[in-house]
C-alpha cells in the first residue's frame, strides 16, 4: 500500500471545512487533525468526521500529532505567521488565498520553505476546475488565434474583510487564471481602488497588467455590487472565449471575431 500523507487542517470556519472534506476523500491523504479555536466549530466537525482528531492547539498540530502537512485556512493575519511556524517546523505547507498580507511575508515564506526542502502551495481553486482546464486547453491548441487582452470581473456584496482590501481578497483568483494561460508575469502593474466602507480598506479596485506582444489584462475586483459575477472574457484574434462561473450551464461560450470599421 502506498504511504498516504498525513494532513491536518488548522482554521475550520468559512472555506476550512471544505478542505478538510475533500482532503479526506483522496486516496493519497490521511486527514488526521482538525484545529480551530472553536470548541463549538470542532464538535460539529467530529460528529461529521468521528474518526478525525480535533483539537485547539496549533502548537500540537505542529509538534505532537507527527503530520507531513499542514493547511492554513485561518483568516489572512495568521497565514504568515502560522505557515512560518509550520515550515519551521519541517511541514510541507498548503494556504489558502492570498497567501500572506504583503509581498515582503510572501517572500520570505518562498525562501524558507526552499531552504528546507519543502512544498508551499497556495489555494489557487480555479486551476484546477474543469472550466478553466478547458479554456487552457482551447488556448494552446490556437482556437482563438493569438491572445489579444484579457479581462475579469469578481463582483459580490461582500463579505467585508477587516486587514486586506478587495484586491487581495478576490482578485488572486483571475491572477492566477491569467498567469496561467498566458504563462508569462506582466511587464507591468497598475492598481487603483476606492474605500466606500471601511476608510483604509478598498471596496472596489481595478488592476491593469501589460504583457509581451502588447497583451493586457483589465480585473475589476468589489464588495459592492448586488449581483454575484465572476466573468472572464479572453479576446484573440480569431475567436473570443467567454467565462461565466455563476452559469450552471454552459460555463464557456466561444464566440467568432467580426470587426467592422466604418469609413467615412
Amino acid at each position: 500500500m502506498k504511504n498516504q500523507t498525513r494532513v491536518g487542517v488548522v482554521g475550520c470556519g468559512y472555506w476550512g471545512p471544505n478542505l478538510i472534506r475533500n482532503f479526506r476523500q483522496l486516496p493519497d491523504c490521511a486527514l488526521k487533525l482538525m484545529c480551530d479555536t472553536s470548541e463549538q466549530r470542532l464538535a460539529h466537525l467530529k460528529s461529521l468526521y468521528p474518526e478525525v482528531e480535533g483539537h485547539k492547539d496549533f502548537g500540537h498540530l505542529l509538534n505532537g500529532s507527527g503530520l507531513d502537512a499542514v493547511i492554513i485556512a485561518t483568516p489572512i493575519r495568521f497565514h504568515h505567521s502560522m505557515a512560518k511556524a509550520s515550515l519551521l517546523a519541517g511541514k510541507h505547507t498548503f494556504i489558502e488565498k492570498p497567501m500572506a498580507s504583503s509581498v515582503e511575508e510572501c517572500e520570505e515564506l518562498v525562501q524558507l520553505a526552499e531552504e528546507r526542502g519543502l512544498v508551499l502551495m497556495v489555494g489557487h481553486t480555479f486551476l484546477y476546475s474543469p472550466a478553466v482546464r478547458k479554456i487552457k486547453e482551447i488556448v494552446d491548441r490556437g482556437d482563438i488565434g493569438d491572445i489579444q487582452y484579457i479581462s475579469s470581473r469578481r463582483l459580490n456584496l461582500g463579505l467585508f474583510q477587516k486587514d486586506i482590501n478587495v484586491a487581495w481578497d478576490l482578485a488572486p483568483h483571475d491572477i492566477s487564471i491569467i498567469l496561467h494561460i498566458l504563462e508569462e508575469l506582466p511587464l507591468s502593474v497598475n492598481c487603483r481602488g476606492e474605500a466606500h466602507i471601511t476608510p483604509g480598506i478598498e471596496d472596489l479596485t481595478n488592476i491593469h497588467l501589460t504583457f509581451r506582444k502588447h497583451r493586457s489584462a483589465l480585473i475589476q475586483s468589489s464588495w459592492l455590487d448586488p449581483r454575484k459575477v465572476r466573468e472572464m472574457t479572453i479576446v484573440g484574434s480569431k475567436r473570443m472565449i467567454v467565462y461565466d462561473d455563476v452559469a450552471p450551464l454552459e460555463k464557456i461560450k466561444i464566440f467568432e471575431l467580426t470587426i467592422v470599421i466604418l469609413i467615412t
